[in-house]
């Protein structure tokens, strides 16, 4: 199906826009948590969906984007721990 495409090119997309964030947090940034956290809830809830729906492309890129967002939750929680800036 055509839309499983479009949403699947569109959602990693967003996963790749995230990588040099993902960078600048790994290196001791942070980002705001409850954006991240509620992003990641959002996007495996999304996956969880596109998964019943038998959309492949979708839920992997979901994931995929969702994952990235869960590591930019953990890591900015550890940072936040020790102190670094929002």
């Amino acid at each position: 199906m055509w839309q499983d495409i479009v949403i699947a090119v569109v959602g990693f997309l967003f996963g790749f826009i995230l990588l040099p964030l993902l960078r600048d947090v790994w290196r001791g940034d942070s980002t705001n948590i409850y954006t991240a956290g509620l992003t990641t809830i959002g996007l495996y809830i999304l996956a969880a969906t596109f998964f019943t729906m038998r959309y492949w492309l979708s839920f992997t890129a979901d994931l995929f984007s969702g994952t990235i967002w869960l590591l930019l939750f953990i890591f900015s929680i550890l940072h936040k721990k020790r102190g670094a800036k929002q």
